[in-house]
């Protein structure tokens, strides 16, 4: 999770011409987390499928890899590596584009808040870098994130409150909720959405704000290429936005979004053609 650039086994295993390490024995059929429905097929992906509910129109993957198979993914330490947590320079350029997303991310952040900095808490942490950042710009930060390697790099390496597992099994501080809450490549990860941001609700303050970055299939690259979208990453992203099904299940949840950046220009977003940048509050009045 969070902004890893590494590609996904499948696509490393289709340029070597190797077959990819994954079955049908690894793989699961879900339905839409909003209808409940089977979604109709939009490209086969063997072992897995991209589905389109008939309903919503949320894409997601459709057989997808079950939860065991996902935990052994994150687990690898090479998930990470080629992105920008691998050992890399300060100055190599995913570590600037780091840098400057998280930048312009924060900027925008405090824009929406209009308040000094209070609690924060960033969803799929990897290895801790926007968490350090916002840091040392006055947050009070914590982290959850699935993978083992990316908790401990942040716990031992830059001290940071990082909790290894899912947001449901995370503990709930007896402090005040989050000001902050950001989830940044991480809502295409997680195996039911809805849930996931009804549990970001429960934790948010009423008066607090919530930031995500997601790709998004209405994308010209993702248009444009179809399924050799190099984003599509199956085995990863198992669910799949516009715009329009973000609103949607983000309002489901109780939430509503105030604001996309989708220009590959701006600081928050820059170079990313096929990523949306969102922020959002609570619905007054939802239940959390």
């Amino acid at each position: 999770m969070g902004e890893s650039v590494d590609r996904s086994s499948t696509e490393r295993s289709a340029a070597s011409g190797v077959a990819s390490p994954w079955t049908e024995a690894d793989t699961e059929t879900v339905v839409c987390c909003l209808c409940g429905v089977p979604g109709r097929q939009v490209y086969d992906l063997a072992p897995f499928g991209l589905v389109k509910c008939p309903v919503c129109e949320l894409a997601f993957i459709s057989p997808r890899l079950t939860s065991d198979a996902l935990q052994r993914l994150y687990d690898e330490p090479a998930y990470f590596e080629g992105g920008v947590y691998g050992a890399q320079s300060k100055w190599s350029p995913a570590m600037v584009l780091q840098r400057t997303w998280t930048a312009g991310r924060l900027d925008r952040i405090a824009e929406e808040s209009g308040a000094t900095p209070g609690r924060l808490l960033e969803i799929g942490s990897g290895y801790g870098l926007f968490l350090a950042a916002a840091r040392d710009r006055g947050y009070r930060v914590a982290g959850v994130e699935l993978s083992r390697t990316g908790a401990t790099h942040s716990q031992r390496n830059l001290d940071l409150d990082v909790f290894c597992g899912q947001l449901a099994d995370a503990p709930v501080p007896d402090a005040d909720k989050f000001d902050v809450i950001c989830f940044w490549d991480t809502l295409e990860h997680v195996p039911d959405p809805l849930a996931f941001l009804q549990e970001v609700r429960s934790r948010l303050a009423d008066d607090g704000i919530f930031a995500l970055s997601v790709p998004y299939l209405s994308s010209l690259p993702a248009r444009l290429l179809g399924r050799r979208w190099w984003t599509l990453k199956p085995e990863q992203h198992i669910w799949h936005y516009t715009p329009a099904t973000l609103r949607l299940l983000a309002a489901k949840a109780g939430l509503s979004l105030t604001g996309i950046v989708t220009s590959p220009v701006s600081r928050s977003n820059v170079t990313r053609l096929d990523s949306l940048v969102a922020l959002g509050r609570a619905v007054p009045g939802s239940s959390s």
